[in-house]
């Protein structure tokens, strides 16, 4: 039925037009390109950036943390009623004293147990560990790292009071006078995954600088360090940095999609063997540290998780303090790549 006012017929004919010059209009667009399957990804992780205070358990970096984790271990059974000196090749060695370790309870254990190790030397080796070269906060120079755990039928095993295991191994690099012993602090309870947000190194009771180890091999003499520890787990040798120059913090902004749900930050010095985390910081939307010594000249790393896939970006600096906000644009990797650029740190 059609109204014969003309407001009628104008309100008719406007009402009966629109629906075409949508049509057109859609069609005008798809010449130009429009896809036509594009379709809303509403739970794709690329679209989220929101970043969280609390992380979730379930947030990409644990699984990102697990998958680059340095899995090999150097795995061997003890007489535990011995004395050890285990050898793993020629660069390394381990000597443990007959009944000196125990199930927690003050008990003596006897018979075979476990014994499995983790040694990590390089930067990309604390990386891959998630083990940064740190004091509360201020910058550590490493020696090396390792992982020392000895279990019996499924249960781990601690070292008596009184008693001490010792690690001999050449280093990757000449050997500083000034190396101490440090002891990794857990979380607690302890992660089950690679991750550890909590872990810190901090002074053995012993502060004593350790021994240098220097081993005939071939026709070469290789140096490194003895390390005598009284606790089993995350040991290693460091020396606190203490430059002559102001600290300073540094932030490592990256695109909106790279949060803290989903990306790990590291600064890895270039003159110091030494690897920071960088925190992420809700506020600024950033990855910071502080106490960074004004000149230094380093290496921003970010490795992240996003839905499947691996994402790496690099940030090179030649001089902390003339900016301290650096920019890092993640590309596209699969984890082989990811790994391989670690192992060349």
């Amino acid at each position: 039925m059609y109204l014969t006012n003309n407001n009628g017929m104008n309100m008719k004919r406007t009402v009966s037009i629109l629906p075409i010059v949508l049509l057109l209009l859609l069609g005008s667009c798809a010449k130009e390109g429009l896809n036509n399957d594009f379709k809303p990804y509403n739970n794709y992780e690329l679209n989220d950036t929101a970043w969280v205070k609390t992380i979730s358990n379930n947030a990409s970096i644990f699984s990102l943390a697990d998958s680059i984790f340095q899995k090999s271990y150097f795995t061997d059974s003890i007489d535990l009623t011995k004395d050890q000196n285990i050898q793993f090749g020629d660069n390394f060695e381990m000597e443990f004293k007959g009944n000196c370790l125990t199930n927690g309870t003050g008990l003596l254990q006897d018979g075979k147990a476990k014994i499995e190790i983790i040694k990590i030397l390089k930067k990309g080796d604390f990386i891959k560990a998630f083990r940064p070269n740190s004091n509360n906060g201020f910058p550590l120079e490493t020696g090396g790292a390792f992982f020392v755990r000895v279990s019996k039928n499924g249960t781990e095993l601690v070292l008596a009071p009184g008693t001490s295991l010792k690690i001999k191994w050449i280093d990757i690099e000449a050997p500083k006078f000034n190396m101490q012993a440090y002891l990794g602090k857990e979380g607690f309870p302890i992660p089950n995954g690679a991750l550890d947000s909590s872990h810190n190194w901090f002074p053995d009771t012993d502060t004593s600088w350790l021994k240098p180890w220097v081993k005939n091999i071939g026709n070469s003499e290789k140096r490194g360090y003895i390390l005598e520890t009284k606790k089993l787990r995350w040991i290693s040798a460091q020396h606190a940095l203490m430059p002559n120059t102001k600290l300073t913090n540094i932030y490592g902004i990256l695109p909106p999609n790279f949060t803290n749900k989903n990306t790990l930050v590291f600064a890895v010095f270039a003159n110091t063997r030494t690897v920071l985390s960088l925190k992420s910081d809700f506020a600024s939307r950033s990855f910071t540290t502080g106490n960074i010594p004004l000149g230094t000249k380093m290496t921003l790393v970010s490795i992240s998780k996003i839905d499947t896939d691996f994402y790496l970006g690099i940030k090179l600096i030649n001089d902390v303090g003339t900016i301290v906000n650096y920019s890092l644009s993640p590309e596209k990797k699969n984890l082989t790549q990811i790994l391989e650029f670690l192992n060349s740190l």
